[in-house]
């Protein structure tokens, strides 16, 4: 059971590590939305109901080092290795003042995420039955 829950979290993780950006923005801000970006987890904080939180890096939690945002389809696609990669949809986008606010649900887990427009830095947090991630990286223009 707890490997299951472990691949619907990290499937989940994914989705939200992935939806970083879409939506409206300034020209003189590079994540306006129009070009293709990859992003790269740099921790994260994963916590279980009654379990001590634990810190790592993505591939600590088997989670994607590298995404890729694709503004024409409207997904991400999450780069494992060479012969593995996962999509996720981008379900919700919205400008908010600095930054790019993205919601969705993936395999019973929601996610928000916020990337800031000219930094490209963001945060995400997952949570889901009994489960919650928090994740930190950055994000460049391809």
């Amino acid at each position: 059971m707890m490997k299951n829950r472990k691949y619907g979290l990290h499937q989940a993780v994914l989705a939200g590590m992935m939806l970083f950006a879409a939506g409206s923005a300034s020209a003189a801000e590079p994540f306006d939305g129009k070009s293709n970006f990859i992003c790269a987890a740099q921790g994260v904080s994963a916590c279980v109901d009654g379990a001590v939180c634990s810190r790592g890096q993505a591939r600590d939690f088997e989670m994607p080092d590298f995404m890729m945002v694709d503004f024409k389809d409207k997904v991400i696609r999450a780069f494992y290795d060479a012969d593995k990669e996962a999509t996720s949809s981008i379900k919700n986008m919205e400008a908010s003042g600095s930054q790019l606010i993205l919601q969705g649900v993936e395999n019973d887990h929601g996610w928000s995420m916020a990337v800031h427009r000219e930094s490209g830095r963001m945060s995400v947090g997952v949570a889901g039955h009994e489960v919650s991630f928090t994740i930190f990286g950055a994000c460049k223009v391809l």
